[in-house]
């Protein structure tokens, strides 16, 4: 518990009407943490995104979210982020700058792991890898992150970027192209078809989110800068996800394969050591539980 004297950490996040922005609120309460959620329409509890600036200096932790695209969405769009996102973000940028260094917040940017690293190299990704992004979406996440490098070098940022790999545990929208756990347990339970990508040999590293939040808490309270892979450092095929939903519902799933989009990463696999060395932290559900208590929870809502 905080001293009486002591003051809750100020954290905003952008993209708050997002699914992770909910969840980040959920979890950082008073009388510890004070959130603050901005979208770009205001009202039902968001701040406008155009307040953000006039709040930054009393901020201990900015966590910029805020994206308009999925993997999905940004190749329809054809690089809708250079026109959107990124120039929010160097505005973004030069508001902390503008400020005092001492009254600077923390920033944390949400990348993308498998997206910006693209196909691994027969081996988990490591941070001083290369990033060879094969679609829009992997392009522009990098390009954020070096726009934010540049900062950092130039004004001295306290800046943490972390490319996180799939989390999940939680619900998705039906009509969401994103989050093939969440889609498995309704199509399971609802006895509905899943369009699947591939043949389901596709490998990917998840993330239940009570791991994610840990994660992101450890990140807040160190104050940690640079760049860091965060994953449960096991990757594993859908259609071994496809089994284990099967497994913990109880229910086949009916599939309907569908030619994978050429963007989409084949092999993702993302080592978490150099986070772990940082920090200490360290995952604790494995996907088997996750699973199993996204399924429990699917079934008993």
């Amino acid at each position: 518990m905080p001293s009486p004297d002591s003051h809750p950490q100020r954290i905003l996040v952008t993209g708050g009407r997002g699914r992770l922005a909910s969840l980040i609120a959920d979890h950082f309460r008073a009388p510890t943490h004070h959130v603050t959620l901005f979208s770009r329409s205001g009202g039902e509890g968001f701040q406008p995104l155009e307040q953000l600036t006039a709040n930054l200096a009393k901020a201990d932790a900015l966590l910029h979210l805020a994206w308009s695209t999925l993997p999905a969405t940004s190749e329809q769009g054809g690089g809708l982020e250079w026109k959107n996102d990124l120039p929010q973000l160097e505005a973004l940028l030069q508001s902390i700058i503008a400020l005092p260094t001492a009254q600077r917040p923390h920033f944390i940017f949400f990348s993308s792991g498998g997206a910006v690293y693209g196909n691994a190299p027969g081996r988990c990704n490591i941070e001083s890898d290369r990033c060879l992004p094969i679609g829009w979406y992997g392009r522009a996440k990098l390009a954020a992150e070096v726009l934010i490098e540049k900062y950092v070098a130039r004004h001295g940022l306290a800046c943490s970027i972390l490319r996180i790999s799939n989390p999940y545990g939680y619900p998705v929208p039906k009509n969401r192209a994103q989050g093939i756990i969440p889609h498995a347990i309704r199509c399971a339970v609802e006895g509905q078809l899943l369009y699947l990508w591939g043949n389901g040999t596709a490998r990917k590293d998840f993330i239940y989110y009570t791991d994610f939040l840990s994660a992101i808490e450890t990140v807040i309270g160190e104050k940690l800068i640079g760049t860091f892979n965060v994953s449960a450092n096991e990757s594993h095929t859908i259609r071994e996800v496809i089994s284990l939903v099967e497994k913990h519902t109880g229910l086949p799933i009916r599939l309907q394969l569908q030619p994978a989009p050429f963007w989409d990463v084949q092999d993702s696999r993302l080592d978490n050591s150099y986070f772990v060395a940082a920090t200490g932290w360290q995952p604790q559900v494995t996907l088997i539980e996750g699973i199993r208590r996204a399924a429990a929870g699917y079934v008993d809502h």
